[in-house]
C-alpha cells in the first residue's frame, strides 16, 4: 500500500506539472494568436484571411487538452502524440522568421513568438522526459 501511495503522489505531481505547462502554453498561444489576428497585416506570410488564425487556434488547442486528459487516464502513447502535436504547433510559431527577418517584427511580436515557442519547448521537453526517461508508458494506468 505504501508503494502505491508513493506512486500516486509522484503521478499527481507530474500531472500538476503537465497542467501548469499546458496552461502556460495555452496562455502564450492566446496572446500570440490574438496579436496575429488583430495585427494580421503586420505579420508577413500569414496569407490573406485573418480568420484562419483563430480557426487554427480552435483546431489545434484541443490537441493539448486531449493530451492532458489522456495522460491523466494513463493512455500515454495517445497523450504523447497529442502533446507533441500541440507543442510543435507552438514551436512552429518560429516559422514567422521564414517569411521575414526577426528585425522586421516589433518587439511585442518577437516577444509573443518567443514566449509561445519557449512554452512549446518546455511542453515537448516534459513529453520527452515522460516517454523516454521515466518510461511512464510501461505503467498500465496512472493511479488517481
Amino acid at each position: 500500500m505504501g508503494k502505491a501511495k508513493f506512486m500516486n503522489t509522484e503521478n499527481h505531481q507530474r500531472q500538476t506539472w503537465l497542467l501548469l505547462l499546458l496552461a502556460i502554453n495555452i496562455f502564450a498561444s492566446i496572446l500570440h494568436y490574438t496579436d496575429n489576428f488583430l495585427f494580421f497585416k503586420n505579420y508577413p506570410g500569414l496569407g490573406t484571411n485573418p480568420h484562419v488564425v483563430y480557426i487554427a487556434w480552435l483546431i489545434l488547442t484541443p490537441f493539448g487538452l486531449a493530451g492532458y486528459r489522456q495522460y491523466r487516464k494513463g493512455n500515454f502513447w495517445t497523450a504523447y502524440l497529442c502533446l507533441c502535436i500541440y507543442s510543435m504547433t507552438s514551436i512552429g510559431g518560429l516559422a514567422h522568421y521564414l517569411f521575414a527577418s526577426m528585425w522586421s517584427f516589433s518587439w511585442k511580436m518577437n516577444a509573443l513568438i518567443w514566449f509561445e515557442a519557449l512554452a512549446g519547448i518546455t511542453l515537448l521537453s516534459f513529453t520527452i522526459y515522460s516517454s523516454l526517461l521515466l518510461k511512464e508508458w510501461r505503467q498500465t494506468k496512472l493511479l488517481n
